[in-house]
């Protein structure tokens, strides 16, 4: 199966760089503005996101004709006490300092480790497409986040890449072969970037 995993459009706290995480923000006008850039695809009559306003916004604008079904557990890290503040306002907090010199893989004092996260992100994506595979789906598509995505691939893809280097920029995404014959799904990158009609089978 493919399935085409897709970035939300830029929200506040990107633009702030800030570590938005579990803040529930919606899309800034620019995000709205990407996300009409990369569609619209008013064929879709199906597409999956995350729980969080900015992923469902962003599928609303690209996706206007598509029912949306909520994946659970694919939401963004939580930065616990790093949640939006941006690395300038923590430049003093020791804390924040510990946890960029472990490489940000300790936990964040209120919320998760890279491991947790990406432990979290896994499990309910290997579910989903298992899931989605019983039913006969062979393209699906998920909005969700960027850490949705660095986390995805440093577990399923090809280890090519370290984690950090799977980022996508806002409105961005990959379009992934999906292989479930092993213990564990194995992606493939069949191409990544913008949206594009070719991925969705569309002329």
């Amino acid at each position: 199966m493919e399935l085409v995993l897709k970035r939300h459009g830029q929200t506040p706290g990107n633009a702030a760089r800030q570590y938005v995480g579990a803040l529930d923000q919606p899309l800034s006008e620019k995000g709205r503005e990407e996300a009409r850039e990369a569609g619209p695809f008013p064929d879709i009559p199906l597409v999956y996101v995350s729980k969080m306003c900015r992923a469902q916004e962003t599928a609303s604008i690209m996706f206007p004709n598509a029912q949306q079904v909520v994946v659970p557990g694919v939401e963004e890290m939580n930065f616990g006490a790093f949640g939006g503040r941006s690395a300038d306002e923590m430049e003093n907090d020791p804390d924040y300092q510990a946890w960029v010199e472990s490489w940000c893989t300790l936990p964040c004092p209120g919320g998760e480790s890279r491991e947790e996260f990406t432990d979290r992100v896994a499990a309910s994506l290997d579910a989903f497409l298992r899931e989605a595979q019983e039913r006969g789906e062979s393209r699906v598509i998920l909005v969700a986040h960027g850490g949705t995505m660095m986390a995805s691939m440093s577990r399923f893809g090809d280890g090519s890449k370290d984690y950090y280097e799977w980022l996508v920029g806002n409105c961005e995404g990959y379009r992934l072969a999906v292989d479930l014959s092993a213990a564990r799904p194995v992606f493939t990158v069949i191409d990544s970037g913008k949206l594009s009609c070719s991925w969705l089978g569309l002329s």
